[in-house]
């Protein structure tokens, strides 16, 4: 849990400036579309301004196509909690947000883990 004296010391020195600076020239922002762009737009803007050239082993990497499920497979942390002792701890830290939609979702996650690891209740 975040110490409420550090997080008031973060709002005063970091998100207060922030928004003021904000406030007095809106232009700052940044719109959704940008906030959108993807890797491969952010690499070909790098590299068309000179900022950002990619040697030629990593822009190799770069564009090498996929090799195996990292890409098409998304996450499920059902997959990473095989003991009990993993699924208490995974639970118990849902439960402390409060938030019943986010706990109802760890519940069937935790749910997917016993079976997809043979785990008991």
């Amino acid at each position: 849990m975040t110490d409420p004296k550090n997080l008031e010391s973060w709002l005063h020195e970091k998100a207060g400036p922030a928004y003021d600076a904000l406030k007095a020239d809106p232009a700052r922002a940044i719109t959704p579309d940008q906030v959108r762009r993807t890797l491969d737009e952010l690499l070909a803007e790098a590299e068309a301004s000179g900022q950002y050239p990619l040697p030629p082993g990593q822009r190799e990497w770069v564009d090498a196509p996929a090799v195996g499920r990292e890409v098409l497979t998304p996450y499920d942390p059902a997959e990473c909690l095989t003991s009990a002792e993993a699924l208490a701890a995974f639970l118990a830290d849902a439960e402390a947000t409060a938030d019943p939609a986010y706990i109802e979702h760890a519940r069937e996650v935790a749910a997917r883990a016993r079976a997809m690891h043979g785990l008991e209740e």
